[in-house]
């Protein structure tokens, strides 16, 4: 029986972090801060909102605003007016971003992979199951204060 949960997460993340990091490091991105997320999110939907994006990568509007001037300066996204809404302003990749973005979702997409490796649909699906309840516990006893 598993002792301590929150070391299994801690070596995930670890693991997560010294694959992850040095390709977005490698592509001008700043890790831990979501960049990653958004540009995935874009690669598979462009045209989003900035609140649907903070919605799609679970980000606060306030750090979804500094990322989205960030990848703007880097050149990576472009905003533009909604024509569905004059107060609305879509993001879209620019050339570059969607280069960037092609190379991060093709490492979610190896990590995802990696991650499922030997493990069976129903074992994946059970774990599914666990780890949504485990996110529904932690999610019920955030102040609402604190959520976003």
């Amino acid at each position: 029986m598993i002792k301590n949960l929150r070391e299994l997460f801690t070596r995930e993340e670890r693991a997560r972090k010294q694959m992850v990091g040095p390709v977005l490091i490698a592509n001008g991105l700043t890790p831990g801060q979501g960049q990653a997320k958004i540009l995935n999110n874009l690669f598979e939907e462009e045209g989003l909102t900035q609140k649907e994006l903070s919605l799609r990568c679970h980000i606060d509007t306030t750090t979804m605003s500094r990322n989205i001037d960030k990848l703007e300066n880097l050149g990576l996204l472009s905003r533009r007016m909604n024509p569905e809404s004059r107060r609305a302003v879509s993001i879209y990749l620019t050339e570059m971003g969607k280069d960037k973005a092609r190379i991060i979702h093709e490492m979610f997409t190896r990590f995802e992979a990696i991650l499922k490796k030997d493990i069976s649909a129903e074992e994946l699906e059970i774990f599914e199951r666990v780890l949504m309840k485990m996110c529904d516990n932690l999610e019920e006893e955030i102040p609402k204060e604190n959520q976003f």
